[in-house]
This record gives C-alpha cells, structure tokens and sequence, in this order.
C-alpha cells in the first residue's frame, strides 16, 4: 500500500506598520480526496499585488483563485505542464481585467506557487515573492528573484549584502499581468520527512535574514512560526505587506506509478512543446517555461534559470523496463590473428572517426561564433538606427541591446582566433557606447533629469548650524514652508515634532522659535503668508487656523506675528473627525476635514483671506466623495482647484465653488486625473554607470496608465514654474523622483482642461470614487514637464515646498549615504538647458 504524504501547513498576512491596506493574498489547498491527493498532489500559492485604486490586491486575488482552481479542473498527473497552465491563466485574466479599466491600467502581482506530491515538491515562481527550502539546519533558497538587483547578484555586480539595501531593490523585471504572456520559472526538490518549505513576498525575505528565518522556522511549529516570522519583520520596520506560508513535511508519501524522476541530458534551447515539461526539470534548478518565441541569441549563464530541451528521459532502476536478451547459440571457433586484426582495424576506425569529429566540433565552434559575432554587430547597428533621427524609439533600442549582450557573453567563454577576438573588443565598445545613448535617449524621451547636474542643487544638513541646532532645539525638523514679504526677501520655517515653528537660517540652523495657543499640527504657505493649524491640550480637542505674516515692526527679519486666527466649528470635528491637510494658493485656504470612521466621504473648509485686513473669513463647507482611501495630501491651484493624493497612490481633482462661509447641500465628486501621455519610469541604471557589456541591460518599467496614479506618490504641492504658469509637483518615493505637471489649457486661454467624463455604471469599481447619483464629473488633463530623480538625494522626501519667487524647490529629505540626517535641498527647476538638461 502507497505512503500518504502528510503535511502540516499554517500561513498568515499582515499589513505591515506603513501600508494603509494589504494587497498581498495567499491559499492553499489539501485535497481530501487521497486519489487527487496522489495524483495532484497539495498546493501552497503566495501573491503580492503593486498597482493604486485597490488595483494590487484584485491582481493578486485575481492570481490566488485563478491559479487555485485551474490546476485542480484537469485530471492529469502532469503537475509542471498543469502548473505552468493555471500561472498563465491567471496572467491572461489580470492583464484582461486591467484593459477593462484604465484606472487599474499596469496592474500586476508576483506570484510563487508550490505543489507538493509524493516525495516531490514543484515551485513555480515570476517575481521577488519566494521559496525556501529548510532542511538539517540549512536554509535553501529555491527560487529566484525577477528582481534588476537579483540580475546584478547573479551578473557579480553587487553582493547579497548590497542588493539587501540597494535603492532599486523593489524594481521586479517580470510579473503577472502587466504583459500579454509571462514567462514562468519552474524548480524541482526531492523531498525529505522533515523538511519545511516556507514561501513568502518580500515584505518578509527583505526585513529577515535567511538565518533568522531558518530559526524561527525550526524552534516553532508552522503554527506558530508564521506568527514570529511576520512579528520579526515588523519589528525591523514592516514597510511593506508580510504574508508567509510554512509547510512541514511530516511524512514523505509514494510517488504516483509510473512517475519519472527528472534527469536533464539536453542541450540549451527552449521547450516548445509543455507536453515534455516533465522530461526536462534539473533538481535544485529552475527551468524557463515556454511563453516567448524562442530568440536564437539569447544565452543563458550557469547561475540563470535555465532553458533545456526535451530529449530523451534517462529512467531510474524502477522504471519498469526490461532488456531483452538473445537466446546464446553455439559460437564457431576464431582464427587466432582475428582478434588482433579486429583490434587493429578498430584503432584506425575510432582514430579517423575522432578526427573527423574533432574537425567538425572546431568547423562547427568557429561557425558558431561568426555567426553570432555577425549578430550582435547586426543588433548594435539596429540598436544605433532606433536611437537617431526624430523617430527615436529607445524601448526597442534597449531590447536589441539585450539580445545583443547575450551574443558577446557567449563569444566571451569561447576560443577565439585573431579575426574573431578583435572583432570581439570592438563590439565590447560599440556595445557600451550604444547602451549608453540609449539610455540617454530614454531619459530625453521621459523628460528624466537626474540631479545633480550641473549646479542645480545646493544641500545644508538641518540643525547643523551655529545656532539653534537640533541639540539645543531637542527637536526636529517635520515640514517646511517659505514666503517672501514685502521687499522680496525670502524666508523659510520649519515645524518641529515638539509643535514649535521655526525659522531656518542658511547654515540650517532652526532659530526664532515661535509657539502659539495650541501645538503646531500643519503647515503651509501661500506664498506671503504662514498658516499653521494649532490643536488644542484640552479635551475635547479644538483646532484653530492661524493667520501668520511678517512682522512689519521687525523688517528683514522674517520674524512671524499672529495676525488673524479662526477656530473651526466644533460641529465640524465632533466624533474624532481630524483636520489632516491644509493647503493655500493666493487668497484661498483649505482645510481637509478627515473623519475618525471608514467612509468615503471627506469635508473641504474653504477660507478666504481678506487682504487688506489680513483676516480669514468664516468658510465654505463642502462634502466630496473619496473612495481612494483616505487624502494623505493636498495642493491648492488657481480657480478653486484642489488636487488631492490619495493613500492608494491615486490623484484626483476637485473642483470647488466657495459658497461664502455657508454648507454646499451637494455631494461633489473628486475626479480622476487624466494624462496627455503615459509616465516613463525612471531605469536603475544610468549611462555614466553603464560601462560593461557584463552589466544586465536595465528592463524598461511598465508604462503608466492614463490617469495619474503614483502608487508610493507621498506628497502634493502647486507653485509657479519657470513659466510663470501653475505647476504641480509631486513626490514619489519608490523611483525617488519629483515629478512636475501642467495643465493643458483648454481653448480659453487661462483655464485648466476640463474634460466631461461619464460615470462609470459601477461606482464600486470607479477608482475616482464616483458617487452613483451624480451623471458626469469633470476631470483635467496634465502634462509631464520634467521628471527630477536621485537616489541619494531623494531617498525619503519628508516635505517640499516651491520657491515663493524663483524657479527653484525647497527639499526637505534625507540622502541614502547619511540616513540618519535630515538636509535642506535647494534644486533648480529651469528648463534652461544650458542649467539642466535630460541626461544619464
């Protein structure tokens, strides 16, 4: 009677400490029927979805079902092919759904699957979500990471340790959903009593060592090790979701009959036909399964998944084969120069055959490396063609760059003679500087400028000035805010953790503290005018907006006073509601009313200031449906034009009429955000770095969709550009860049586009959160100007503010080489080129 393989299985999710919802999913199923237990074995699946308006979780739901149900439907034992089909499947309908809306338009999940069956474990994986393997005392790493860092590990370019920490660690090359067809990684282990196979997303393998993981996993049963890996991880910070699956084998069951253990003796092109997957699986290997047409010039390195052909399977002992023997008859007699002669003749036979062979296999080898030498000159040439002229195309620039890479790093392990080797250096440099115009090429096309360049960017650490530094201060920095009064001189404040305001002096230093009735919540700047929202110590708590201008007793100073303050209706925060936002352009000032409930509406308190008495008048009210979450920032814009950035990522505009300090009685609807033309992502690399055909060639981001949707987006703010027309300016954290937008001006001149669009029917699947009883809503069209990125810069932006008088921003963030400080930076937005120009 056949062994029963025995399991004992435990998983969980969690949000993390810093995401607003969890866009993770996991499953896994046990058949109960010991015929389907044996013949398909149980099935472990870990998901983490990326896109905004909810759009990673339903990518990653979308994968877990789909992959859940699809290889179960069919009765086979093929596990690969039945795996590799329901991945695929999944695929099709993430990328279906996400053409269905253009709100969730780039939507994707990772996804790492496990089938276990009998003594063998099937892991499947597209992405950085992944396998592992405990057994002994040793932890395993099974899958591997579709990550730009992992390539740069398996390349020798970076070591585990830097790849750890590395600022593109999160950019994934391959994902489900984003293209029509995936490519499926597919690994095989023989399976021990014993073992545990963990699976994961990276919210727990990029907080978690390996060897913290392997000990949690053996002092704990699953049961309770899941609960102290996803405690570990939040514990070193939880950024991201953390969803975990452990699985002990307690029993190792018997294999199905007739089943073949897989033994790779093929050469190196794909498989074409998934009916031979089984033949071709290396344990402890991954194997590319077929989902692109095969390119003749890509090569695959040792420690790469790897591409096997199907060829014949060598089969164990027990394969149920048996050899046929010929009945012996009676042998006649030799003569005795037989033998020698045989042996004689055999010589000369396997000498001319070896010969013949050895001139083939040197014929074959130096055709080879023509041919592909001829290749990769072909693809340069291309390469060269796609990066000149006005039709400039460097997507596809980069992608012959790839296959042409993989030609060199053939050529590069082979035997050369003289011809080829120097026609090999020369493709080296034409290869690299190819690559580098392409990638220069890209960032023009993006309009991607990475800083610094030239001298745009000036940088002072706060608190290290003479006087009034963080240690004198016992306090730090929050957000910034600048003005210029009424000579045009320029100053700039910042908040304190303690509720204290302060202005900033050039060397950094926080000086002239300020304090009012109340600590200090927000702040924001009109740009000749502070207003600060103060919160009461008393309980219940009450918030007043305050009015604060230079004090025209104290010229050149910037020193503040407190001109006007207004306490907010106490109706209007009642029940824990929370004033979260306050934001300002000209005479309008707004504050967003977020309430303490989960609900999809917000309120917006329009002020307006009386110029000549520098006084704010008792405000408009006005409810607005938000479905995207909650509005974590807001920026004012001309027009009563409210731009609000939602914890999904999604912007969305709002429109709003002020109703001279009276409630509006209808629900308006915040918008999406059209754009003129899709974002390019910013690549990993840039062309100054880019020195080696060795190097991977950066994957082109996905493309974004048609609205403005920022996943990791953390902050909005309006100022004027360069042009002196209004420009929004938006932090995004992931890629470290701020992005710069425009409106389109409609044909009235002065006016943002305003685009009717009809409501979809769904309003649960609007991702503008569109109220069902409203027709139409009107939603603006914008227009990238620049895109500014750096990575040491920009590695966390806590507040920026524009310049109340040049076209410059005000950063107030910390740099990837000193974490621990906090620095004012001064960068330059002109789109003089002779300051600034698009460049690697």
């Amino acid at each position: 009677m056949s062994k029963q393989l025995r399991l004992d299985p435990a998983q969980l999710t969690d949000v993390g400490r810093k995401r607003p919802h969890n866009e993770d999913n996991m499953a896994h199923v046990i058949p109960k029927d010991p015929v389907v237990m044996g013949k398909q074995g149980a099935l472990f699946i870990v998901a983490d979805g990326m896109g905004g308006h909810a759009a990673g979780e339903i990518a990653s739901e979308i994968a877990v079902d789909t992959v859940s149900k699809v290889y179960y439907q069919e009765d086979s034992d093929e596990v690969p092919t039945l795996l590799l089909r329901s991945i695929k499947r999944a695929n099709a309908l993430i990328h279906q759904r996400a053409a269905e809306n253009m709100l969730r338009s780039g939507m994707g999940t990772t996804c790492v699957a496990a089938i276990m069956r009998g003594s063998s474990a099937y892991i499947a994986n597209v992405g950085d979500s992944r396998a592992y393997l405990v057994r002994a005392g040793h932890i395993k790493r099974v899958s591997q990471d579709h990550s730009w860092v992992e390539e740069q590990v398996r390349a020798g370019l970076l070591t585990e340790d830097q790849a750890r920490s590395h600022a593109q660690r999160n950019v994934i090359t391959r994902c489900l959903g984003t293209q029509a067809d995936v490519e499926v990684d597919i690994f095989y282990e023989q399976l021990q009593e014993g073992d545990t196979l963990l699976l994961c997303s990276d919210g727990l393998s990029g907080l978690v060592s390996d060897d913290d993981l392997r000990a949690i996993v053996e002092q704990h049963p699953p049961q309770e090790s899941v609960y102290h890996l996803v405690e570990r991880a939040n514990e070193n910070g939880g950024p991201d979701n953390i969803t975990v699956i452990v699985v002990r084998v307690i029993e190792v069951g018997t294999d199905p009959p007739g089943t073949r253990v897989p033994v790779y003796i093929g050469g190196g092109d794909r498989i074409e036909d998934e009916d031979t997957l089984t033949l071709n699986m290396l344990p402890g290997k991954a194997m590319a399964m077929p989902g692109a047409a095969a390119h003749p010039e890509e090569v695959y390195a040792t420690n790469t998944p790897f591409h096997y052909s199907s060829g014949p399977l060598i089969m164990g002992p027990n394969d149920g084969s048996a050899t046929a023997f010929p009945a012996q008859t009676p042998r006649k007699r030799r003569s005795r120069l037989f033998y020698p002669t045989l042996a004689l003749f055999m010589l000369i036979l396997v000498s001319g055959l070896a010969g013949s062979l050895y001139y083939l296999y040197l014929h074959n080898k130096t055709t080879d490396i023509d041919t592909r030498l001829q290749q990769a000159q072909k693809m340069i040439n291309q390469a060269s063609d796609e990066t000149q002229g006005s039709q400039i195309n460097p997507t596809d620039a980069l992608q012959k760059l790839a296959g042409a890479r993989a030609n060199l790093l053939t050529v590069q392990t082979a035997s050369r003679n003289s011809t080829q080797d120097s026609l090999f250096r020369k493709l080296q440099t034409s290869y690299v500087s190819a690559a580098q115009t392409a990638i220069t090429a890209y960032n023009t096309q993006s309009k991607i400028v990475q800083v610094p360049c030239s001298n745009n960017t000036t940088q002072v650490q706060i608190g290290s000035g003479s006087s009034g530094n963080n240690g004198n201060t016992g306090t730090h920095a929050t957000t910034i805010a600048s003005i210029k009064d009424q000579k045009n001189n320029v100053f700039s404040y910042a908040l304190g953790a303690n509720g204290t305001l302060y202005q900033l002096n050039p060397q950094g230093g926080l000086t002239a503290p300020m304090t009012l009735n109340g600590s200090i919540q927000k702040i924001a700047s009109d740009g000749v005018r502070i207003l600060a929202l103060t919160a009461s110590k008393t309980t219940p708590i009450s918030y007043s907006l305050h009015l604060l201008i230079p004090d025209p007793g104290k010229t050149n100073t910037g020193i503040l006073k407190d001109s006007n303050a207004a306490t907010i209706d106490t109706q209007t925060t009642a029940g824990g509601n929370t004033p979260t936002t306050i934001t300002a352009w000209g005479p309008d000032v707004y504050v967003i009313i977020t309430p303490t409930t989960a609900s999809s509406t917000e309120l917006v308190l329009d002020y307006t200031i009386d110029t000549n008495k520098n006084t704010l008048n008792k405000p408009s009210k006005t409810q607005f449906s938000f479905s995207d979450g909650v509005v974590v920032s807001a920026a004012a814009y001309p027009d009563h034009q409210l731009f609000l950035l939602g914890s999904t990522g999604s912007i969305l505009s709002l429109n709003h009429a002020t109703g001279n300090g009276t409630q509006n009685s209808t629900l308006q609807t915040a918008s999406s955000v059209l754009l003129a033309q899709p974002i390019g992502a910013p690549l990993p690399i840039s062309a100054t770095e880019y020195t080696s055909f060795t190097q991977a060639i950066p994957s082109i981001p996905a493309a974004s969709p048609k609205v403005l949707l920022l996943p990791n987006a953390s902050l909005l703010i309006a100022g004027s550009g360069a042009d002196n027309k209004p420009h929004l300016y938006v932090a995004d954290s992931y890629y470290h860049r701020i992005l710069d937008f425009t409106t389109i001006p409609s044909q009235s001149a002065g006016s943002v586009s305003i685009t009717p669009i009809a409501t979809p029917s769904n309003s649960a699947n609007a991702g503008g959160g569109v109220a069902s009883s409203t027709p139409t809503s009107a939603s603006i069209t914008m227009s990238l100007e620049q895109q500014y990125t750096s990575t040491r810069l920009f590695a966390t932006v806590n507040s920026f503010v524009a310049h109340p008088q040049d076209a410059r921003l005000y950063l107030l963030a910390h740099d990837d080489q000193s974490p621990a400080n906090l620095n004012l930076i001064t960068m330059s937005i002109s789109q003089n080129a002779s300051v600034c120009t698009p460049a690697a």
